[in-house]
């Protein structure tokens, strides 16, 4: 049996290396139905004119100024880097085939409703009744081809310029890595699965089905979608006009002109007799159509919160980018997400103001599958994710029961999804809509249920959503390919980058200190934020710690030297112990000489640390969806599961009772997994301030036309900004401290004690109390707070007592990295 590798068999890359097929299938557990003898291949529609893209473009070779990597699965199987004990449920193994033959053809997917059923009959809870069909994407011709779209020629540029050591020796072997992590790519950016569900049938339950709509989907917004949203503009769209129904006008049919949202044709509406009465294919322009959703649904692929400007290369103009001003992988920094959704709403209800409580560019992943906290997050920046620390741990496998020892990555901001990246990776689908009504909602609460089983979260079975859902499956078939892409994204250093206004990067940073500022960070930072353990013994000893990170290199290897003074770098001591020559003969840092990017430093630990030690607000530590009985329990591992409580909490009664609320009572026992927050990696840390998992140290500055500032000079202006905040003590006592930061509602606000808002008591919040009053309420357990923290920008006190020339040479030294 081959070595796992992020997940799965390593069946690698295509005609590389072999595949593992399961010649006879594991039973599965007895709650799970059995594996059909023969499992039905769905029918996939013919494309139609509607479906394929207008364009032909060229396929640019203009290298990039930020940095990819030519790392393949391959290298992490040779490396014993591999992940998890999930290989895949036997519905998709049994069709491993046909799912590669119809790569393409699954990526996106709708419901077929029975007679006499639809959306509108569906309720929630009510047995499945529909089957599916796929939702065919063309199928993109070779990178030595002209492209259909500048999307596509993007991609080829993307691959092309990756595994060029590969191509020297085998080109084959180099073409082939390349298209699996172009397809990899295109599962990004397109990949949707069905999930456009979770809108149109989950939080319509909540909303109102006019209130839960898109509405900069009308082309007439296109020049002022950044600006009011921070969405990012389709570059193979233009404005349309009334011959596109006031859609954009776009190279692929189904983009939506924003990246990370897909359209795709609504159900046609019949009468009571069964005649189509509304054919959005051929209905003619309604001015209600896009409030109503008539004409489209809309599928969000991962991008929708992790595609942004590449920091080293921003646009002129932030509504008119360019493929070369986008990076897919560094997460939106800017984006207004919650807007994009509830604006039929009045900007009093709770679905805005609720949503409204994070900060510019956080979301609440656990608004849906609720953890009853308010603790939004920033969108995770994907870069050179092959050198994250690897972590021994015990796991069960979905499909077979079985617990046995393997290594995995903490990805979530709490080391949560800790089975492997397939799992980590297939569940953010889930979270972000696929198979909602089959696998996710039946395990929610059910509102103003206070007694019995709807009271609380019960775990979602992965092997009864692969047999409920068949999207599931169209998913789980595809995640090596994203895989393969995703490990070859790359950091962005400063010093390659230069501003639209032509300002190149080493401009903004004060070299003459860098080597200082390394020093500096060695004995107070790298303990937490170097890949490069220290001994335990060590760790709280920063003369130690210094001594055992000298010659090493914390940023790229094209700057080390300035890592270092001169007098370090021309002493024989220092190039015999920390430099060596390569096979070509050069000279190098020994790391970077032995192992190539594998030698980068990842600049995190990946450590999970109780959160009162780190001392930030507590309410995404608190996170527990995770947690044995809760809804993602088979998404952890036992080891998480079982992880030691970390500290005691108090209890603090509900801060919507009367006289009571804020009172405190006994304390409660934090454990199950929760209570810790992963040491994050600082890489292009220059380039995503403010700081912190919530983004509240710090603030984003915004040009005079209302846009946030997304230019290089502005991310600098808000790194320092954001670093002179980190840097200052917390203590509202001290002479000198941060400004605490509570967000608070903008407009009165009325709630109920259930989370859909219907029922009674009305309570109104007045304007300016806490969004956390309400967010972090459990309608379940409403005697008490889930969480209780209000001060949002608090903690990591670490560095706070340097003198102010060190605090500025660890800041420049920063900007390196």
């Amino acid at each position: 049996m081959k070595k796992k590798v992020w997940g799965i068999a390593a069946i690698a890359v295509v005609g590389v290396t072999a595949g593992v097929h399961f010649l006879t299938l594991p039973p599965p557990p007895p709650e799970v139905p059995p594996v059909p003898s023969v499992i039905p291949l769905p029918a996939v529609p013919a494309l139609t004119a509607y479906d394929l893209p207008t364009g032909l473009v060229p396929v640019s070779a203009e290298p990039y100024r930020s940095t990819n990597r030519s790392v393949s699965i391959e290298d992490l199987v040779s490396r014993n880097l591999g992940t998890g004990v999930y290989t895949g449920t036997p519905y998709w193994k049994q069709r491993e085939q046909w799912f590669k033959d119809h790569f393409y053809d699954t990526l996106a997917a709708r419901k077929v409703w029975p007679e006499g059923k639809s959306p509108d009959t569906h309720k929630r809870g009510d047995p499945v009744t529909w089957g599916f069909e796929a939702i065919p994407q063309y199928v993109p011709p070779p990178c030595n081809q002209p492209q259909p779209t500048g999307y596509d020629a993007e991609g080829c540029r993307y691959v092309s310029g990756l595994f060029k050591d590969v191509e020297a020796k085998d080109p084959a072997k180099a073409l082939a890595m390349r298209e699996q992590a172009r397809r990899g790519r295109d599962v990004w950016f397109k990949g949707t699965f069905g999930n456009q569900d979770e809108n149109t049938l989950h939080q319509t339950r909540i909303v109102g089905k006019e209130q839960m709509y898109y509405p900069w989907l009308d082309t007439r917004t296109r020049d002022q979608r950044f600006t009011k949203w921070g969405l990012i503009n389709d570059p193979d769209c233009v404005q349309g006009d009334a011959s596109t129904n006031w859609y954009d006008k776009c190279q692929d049919p189904h983009s939506s002109g924003v990246l990370g949202y897909r359209k795709y044709y609504a159900d046609s509406v019949k009468d009571a007799a069964g005649k189509v009465v509304y054919d959005p294919r051929t209905a003619a322009y309604d001015a209600t159509e896009i409030k109503l959703n008539k004409r489209y649904v809309i599928g969000h692929p991962c991008v929708q919160c992790h595609v942004a400007f590449d920091p080293t290369n921003p646009p002129v103009n932030p509504n008119q980018p360019k493929w070369e001003n986008l990076s897919a992988t560094i997460g939106n920094q800017h984006i207004r997400q919650p807007l994009a959704f509830f604006q039929g709403a009045p900007s009093s209800s709770p679905a805005n103001q609720i949503v409204m409580g994070g900060r510019l560019g956080t979301i609440d992943t656990s608004l849906v599958a609720s953890d009853w906290m308010h603790n939004p997050g920033t969108q995770n920046n994907i870069m050179d994710f092959h050198n994250k620390r690897l972590f021994v741990q015990e796991m069960k496998d979905p499909v077979t029961g079985k617990i046995s020892k393997a290594q995995t990555r903490h990805v979530l901001k709490g080391g949560e999804d800790s089975v492997g990246e397939h799992l980590a990776l297939i569940r953010v689908y889930i979270n972000i809509g696929m198979c909602t009504e089959e696998c996710w909602t039946p395990n929610f609460p059910y509102p103003g249920q206070l007694l019995g089983r709807g009271t609380k979260q019960s775990p979602m079975r992965i092997m009864q959503c692969a047999a409920k859902c068949d999207p599931w499956n169209y998913a789980d078939a595809k995640m090596d390919d994203l895989a393969a892409f995703l490990i070859t994204g790359g950091p962005t250093y400063l010093m390659a980058a230069k501003d639209n206004a032509g300002t190149a990067g080493p401009q903004f940073v004060d070299t003459k200190v860098v080597a200082q500022g390394r020093k500096i960070f060695a004995a107070e930072c790298a303990g937490c934020h170097s890949s490069k353990m220290a001994p335990d013994n060590i760790r709280a000893d920063k003369k130690a710690l210094a001594k055992f990170y000298e010659g090493h290199v914390f940023g790229k290897e094209d700057y080390w030297q300035l890592e270092f003074s001169d007098a370090e770098r021309n002493s024989p001591e220092f190039i015999g112990k920390y430099l060596k020559k390569d096979e070509s003969g050069k000279l190098r840092p020994v790391q970077f000489a032995e192992k190539g990017v594998f030698g980068q430093d990842w600049l995190g630990n990946d450590e999970r640390t109780p959160y009162n030690i780190v001392g930030t607000n507590k309410c995404r530590a608190l996170h527990d969806n995770h947690s044995k009985g809760h809804i993602f329990e088979e998404f952890s591992s036992e080891t998480y599961k079982n992880s030691p409580a970390v500290t005691s909490d108090k209890r603090v009664f509900n801060r919507l009772i009367p006289w009571l609320g804020g009172k405190t009572f006994g304390e409660r026992k934090i454990d199950g997994g929760s209570g810790y927050l992963r040491n994050i990696s600082l890489l292009s840390v220059w380039a995503t301030a403010p700081f912190l998992h919530n983004n509240a140290v710090g603030e984003v500055t915004f040009l005079k036309d209302g846009s946030p500032d997304f230019s290089i000079a502005g991310r600098i202006k808000q790194f320092e900004m954001a670093y002179d905040e980190l840097m200052t003590s917390d203590d509202p006592k001290a002479k000198v401290h941060r400004p605490q930061k509570t967000t608070t509602l903008q407009e009165d606000m009325v709630v109920t004690p259930r989370e859909d808002m219907q029922g009674f008591p009305k309570i109104t919040l007045k304007k300016g109390t806490p969004v956390a009053y309400a967010a972090s309420a459990d309608p379940h357990n409403a005697l008490f707070m889930k969480c209780d923290d209000l001060v949002e920008n608090k903690g990591h006190q670490f560095g706070v007592d340097l003198t102010k020339e060190e605090k500025y040479a660890l800041r420049e030294f920063l900007k390196l990295m």
